[in-house]
């Protein structure tokens, strides 16, 4: 396998702390500049493990001895591969997770730089017809039969074309039931190699899909990405051929040019079919191969010899190619460096450690630009590296950097930028600084050899086609793991050195800056390069300075008394043991075996953002960003995360709309760490933290990413959208730049402190492959010690105490937010200033599900059992009925007309009473696609329509049959997963039916699968058009369409009466007119 190097991000993505608007959430939006902690153990102790994971038995790797082997595919023992008498390689891998499942792929070694410039955008659009028909599958029976078997179909999701290959890929369901699956699965892959039809017909009626993925993808992000792409590869035939292609090809290109291509370069020569999943036997799916791929030969007429594959140079320059970027759609301000220099396959050892080296610079950079904008009035708000092969031939090294609006911050952003480069040219890195970089590379390599066992089958299907294509090592997890250790060790801090010199201004180096509105120009940008060049030439560059690590996180003399347990309670069907520790907390365990290297840890608790009323709300919302952007553990974030490298221990918290949570994923033998972070938590003062200086710089970071997002139309649509849906409120209201300072960061600090203060109000969930005994004792040590601090004395401007919203004793009390959907019809339209013209479309509907346990005398909700149970019923049968409604769209709006490239709808309860004491229990169900500029109205009617059949007449039994089934195929994976039953406990434990069954979480659990499974094995269409009828009026809706802003000539002589600004343009005609026309009568009755 290529190394793990999972701290890699792309030239697009930073280091964040994320946050989630998903069920429920409510954070405001920014452009964070903390780091994720870094992956994984290294500490010799097993910590909570359940047992050694032979990491410490690993044999000495004779890494010199193999330096220049390349090394044969393994492990032997769960690997076949080979070639076929035609030409055609096949790999067959065994993979036990998911279990019952195979990943399949066929791999075909051409891509769009191949084409001539007649076929631009035909690789692309040829791997698109394949999904369409074959010689032996008609219209779309390829995608009716993935449905039909529970497979995943769509966007991104079944192939993909690049410049130098295009890759197909199924994941389907191989057990008893499915046992046929593999057998067609592999006769639809044999069809895409020899047998895609490709009549005229075709060709046009798959053009509208791939000109929407055009549109989709020329947004501010791909335009930038695009025209950078084409800086960077000037002078290269890479530099023109995108995948994507032209738009004059797509539209009008001849389809018997589609067809040549097609024939010329689909050869079972470049082709490679590949098996990873849950197989008993590898030679029965060898023989599998063999039938389905054996007869596959080039096209009539086609020669013998292969054709060559162009892989066309890359020129290398000495002066930096310099350019400035203005797109007022931007939502960041960034700068990003780039280095270009020949790319590494990796196939031999020697080739892993020079790899090695690459990621541990980038690693080592990364935390040097990550401290440098911890800082007081920092010189940029964020910034991260990146490495990535850009083309066969070529790789590139990135940093990114995002900054501030305007001249003097752009260019004092671009030279600290700069400045670290040639700091790590100059001096290199500390001993300090590798040892960092060494322990995450430990981290990562220990972590995928722990889970030698449970690596997923589409992770190894990847691989596989990596080694076919790109020839990387796919040598199996234990002898990876040798060779990462050998190489970390031979690394030194002079072999760093000598990979920094890669990074300097006369080694292919392209700089660009990014901007919403036009600040810099590249004079500015060159005459910053040509200043820092100066300072390396002149000796100005100092040394990088000495920092502190922490040894200990907690300083266990000082811990109060660990809290014991006081009772434990078994739940033996969920497989959750139950232990209530003396201070109040309650602590949840469930051992499984999905993932070997694996706890994941929760603390919930109910009370939420709903109880914050409207003059504490802004405080209340931004705790969270203040206190992680100041440290919300009671260090700083750059100081944590040094004295975290080498451990897997993650943990967050966040405020939902009626919850809040402290989530971790730790590493068994780091669990102990997780738990001293949680600690750590409860009992810090963020106030403390609280530096006017760093503060300024987060205030300032808020400001400006509100003033961005206004500037996107896609923002500004889906701020439209919540507004409207869920109503006026002071909770759905969008942001603005004046509410960053109204926010009180003292308050803020003291809401956070307040809402993670009282232990006995949380319950901490523990899934994960653990030692049970050991790590409850960590539990009472670490978290029973917690005692609930006393009232704080804060108060905000209209005298409520802030701890008073979150010290309360009747959270099973929750409020309710006060969202309502709006009565009628609701259809904006809004115009916007686009770069290029785009159409989104989105249409919501109420879901109104009668309360069974409503008591309309005593207007009051009475909890029943048979109550809950129709409740859940219900809801079910939404989530069922929606994702009908997403095929239905899908077939319709794309396969049929053509007119779009994806479309989603979803379900949603999220801002719904959890307790359920209306009379209604409201939810929602939002359809959305984007299309053509002058289409949206008129899909969105189409959708529409469908809708009101689908309500009227009912979905049809297949359709039916095939929502059925991929639920069932989901649901078989998400239960082999420890965050399913994470949620699955706080679910049970929050349901308003559990006091009702005296705490019995087995009754509720057996409850809710019985309601499930019986609900699902009983679906039929008139029940889905049953619920419709009875539970969603598309009399009410909301219809958002997002349209490009016609020009002002066009506006002023032929007004929209649709919009506001056409009513008032006609309005002022008809003022005119009518003072022209009194003008008249006045004059004549002079005369």
């Amino acid at each position: 396998a290529t190394p793990r190097f999972r701290g890699d991000t792309t030239m697009e993505d930073l280091p964040t702390v994320r946050t989630s608007l998903d069920g429920g959430d409510v954070t405001p939006p920014g452009t964070p500049r903390s780091k994720e902690p870094p992956a994984t153990p290294t500490t010799p102790s097993i910590g909570g493990a359940v047992k050694s994971s032979g990491w410490r038995s690993l044999t000495p790797y004779p890494l010199e001895e193999k330096w220049d082997n390349v090394l044969p595919v393994g492990p032997a023992d769960r690997h076949r591969q080979g070639v076929l008498s035609n030409g055609m390689r096949y790999y067959v891998h065994r993979a036990q997770k998911p279990k019952d499942r195979a990943a399949l792929a066929l791999a075909v070694d051409v891509g769009s730089v191949a084409e001539e410039e007649d076929e631009r955008g035909v690789a692309h659009l040829v791997e698109h017809l394949a999904f369409r028909a074959t010689q032996n599958f008609g219209n779309f029976e390829i995608v009716r039969f993935l449905e039909s078997i529970g497979a995943e179909f769509g966007p991104c999701q079944n192939a993909y074309t690049s410049m130098d290959e295009t890759v197909y890929e199924l994941l389907v369901p191989i057990d008893d039931a499915g046992s046929k699956n593999l057998t067609k699965a592999l006769a639809v892959l044999s069809e895409f190699a020899s047998r895609v039809r490709i009549s005229d017909a075709d060709v046009n009626d798959e053009r509208g899909a791939v000109l929407e993925e055009m549109r989709m993808g020329r947004d501010a992000r791909g335009r930038a990405s695009e025209a950078y792409w084409k800086l960077l590869m000037k002078d290269s035939l890479y530099a023109e051929r995108l995948p994507i292609g032209l738009e004059a090809v797509i539209k009008k290109g001849n389809p018997a040019v589609f067809r040549k291509f097609y024939q010329k370069w689909y050869r079972p020569e470049r082709m490679a079919v590949i098996a990873a999943g849950d197989f008993p036997d590898l030679d029965a799916v060898v023989n599998e191969i063999e039938n389905a791929f054996g007869k596959c030969a080039p096209a009539p007429g086609q020669p013998h010899v292969n054709p060559d594959t162009p892989r066309p140079p890359v020129a290398f320059h000495a002066s930096p190619r310099v350019t400035c970027s203005v797109d007022k759609e931007h939502t960041k301000t960034t700068i990003t460096l780039t280095f270009k220099y020949p790319a590494n396959p990796i196939s031999t050892p020697g080739d892993f450690f020079q790899k090695t080296v690459e990621e541990a610079f980038k690693l080592a950079l990364d935390n040097r630009l990550y401290k440098l904008m911890r800082k007081a009035d920092p010189p940029f708000f964020s910034a991260g590296c990146s490495v990535e092969e850009a083309t066969r031939t070529v790789s590139v090294f990135s940093a990114q950097i995002v900054c501030e609006e305007g001249k003097k911050s752009v260019v004092r952003g671009l030279e600290a930028g700069l400045r670290e480069l040639a700091r790590a040219r100059v001096h290199g890195f500390s001993e300090q600084e590798l040892k960092i970089a060494r322990a995450k590379q430990i981290a990562d390599a220990q972590q995928f050899f722990v889970e030698r066992d449970q690596t997923y089958c589409t992770s190894l299907r990847d691989e596989l086609a990596g080694h076919f294509l790109r020839g990387e090592l796919v040598v199996g997890a234990e002898e990876e793991a040798r060779m990462t250790i050998a190489c970390v060790e031979r690394m030194t801090v002079e072999d760093l050195r000598v990979f920094a010199q890669r990074c300097r201004l006369d080694a292919s180096c392209v700089i660009r800056a990014m901007e919403g509105r036009a600040t810099v120009k590249e004079a500015d940008i060159a005459a910053a390069a040509a200043k820092i060049q100066d300072e390396e030439n002149r000796g100005l560059i100092a040394k990088n300075g000495a920092f502190d690590v922490p040894e200990t996180l907690v300083d266990a003399g000082r811990l109060p008394a660990p809290g014991g347990v006081v009772e434990t309670t078994a739940f033996s069907k969920m497989g959750f043991n139950v232990s209530s520790l003396a201070n109040g907390v309650r602590v949840a365990t469930k051992t499984t075996d999905f993932l070997d290297d694996q706890v994941l840890v929760r603390a919930f608790a109910r009370g939420g953002l709903s109880e914050v009323p409207e003059k504490q709300y802004l405080d209340a919302l931004y705790a969270g960003t203040i206190a992680g952007e100041l440290g919300m553990f009671g260090l700083r974030p750059e100081t944590l995360f040094d004295a975290l490298a080498g451990k897997r221990a993650d943990v967050a918290a966040k405020t939902g709309t009626y919850f809040r949570r402290v989530d971790g994923d730790t590493s068994p033998t780091d669990i102990e760490t997780g738990l001293q972070l949680m600690y750590m938590l409860f009992t810090q003062d963020v106030r403390s933290m609280l530096v006017p200086e760093e503060l300024e710089a987060v205030l300032r970071m808020q400001e400006q990413a509100i003033r961005n997002r206004n500037r996107d139309p896609a923002s500004v649509y889906n701020q439209t959208i919540r507004r409207l849906v869920y109503g006026k409120t002071f909770q759905s209201a969008p942001l603005r730049v004046a509410d960053v300072r109204k926010m009180v960061p003292m308050n803020a600090c003291e809401h956070f402190n307040a809402a993670f203060a009282d232990p006995s109000q949380f319950t901490v969930v523990l899934v994960g492959a653990f030692d049970e005994k050991r790590v409850l004792k960590m539990c009472e040590k670490y978290l029973g010690c917690i005692t609930a601090p006393p009232p704080p004395n804060v108060s905000v401007s209209d005298g409520a105490v802030i701890g008073d919203v979150w010290r309360r004793d009747d959270f099973e009390n929750i409020t309710p937010a006060p969202f309502t959907f709006p009565k009628g019809a609701v259809t904006r339209e809004i115009r916007s200033y686009m770069v290029e013209p785009m159409s989104m479309a989105s249409i919501t509907f109420p879901v109104n599900i009668k309360n069974p346990d409503w008591d309309v005398d005593r207007r009051t909700s009475v909890v029943t059992v048979d109550g809950s149970v129709t409740l859940t019923r219900e809801k079910l049968l939404c989530v069922f009925a929606t994702s009908i409604i997403e095929r239905r769209l899908l077939a319709l709006l794309r396969f049929k007309f053509g007119e779009i490239y994806t479309c989603a709808a979803s379900a949603s309860f999220a801002f719904e009473d959890p307790l359920a004491r209306g009379a209604l229990f409201r939810g929602d169900v939002m359809i959305n696609f984007s299309c053509d500029p002058a289409a949206g109205k008129r899909l969105a009617r189409l959708a529409l329509e469908d809708i009101k059949a689908l309500q009227l007449f009912g979905p049809t039994v297949e359709e039916v049959a095939s929502a059925v089934e991929v639920e069932t195929r989901a649901l078989e994976v998400r239960e082999q997963e420890n965050a399913y039953w994470r949620d699955y406990y706080e679910a049970v434990h929050n349901s308003r039916l559990r006091d009702l069954l005296d705490g019995d979480l087995d009754a509720l659990f057996s409850l809710s699968e019985k309601t499930r499974r019986e609900l699902m094995a009983a679906l039929t269409p008139e029940m889905i058009k049953e619920h419709l009828q009875r539970c969603l009026d598309v009399r009410h809706r909301v219809v958002v369409v997002l349209r490009p802003q016609r020009p002002l000539w066009r506006r002023a002589l032929l007004p929209d009466p649709t919009t506001a600004e056409g009513l008032a343009v006609l309005s002022l005609y008809g003022v005119a007119a009518g003072a022209a026309a009194y003008l008249r009568l006045k004059k004549k009755a002079a005369q």
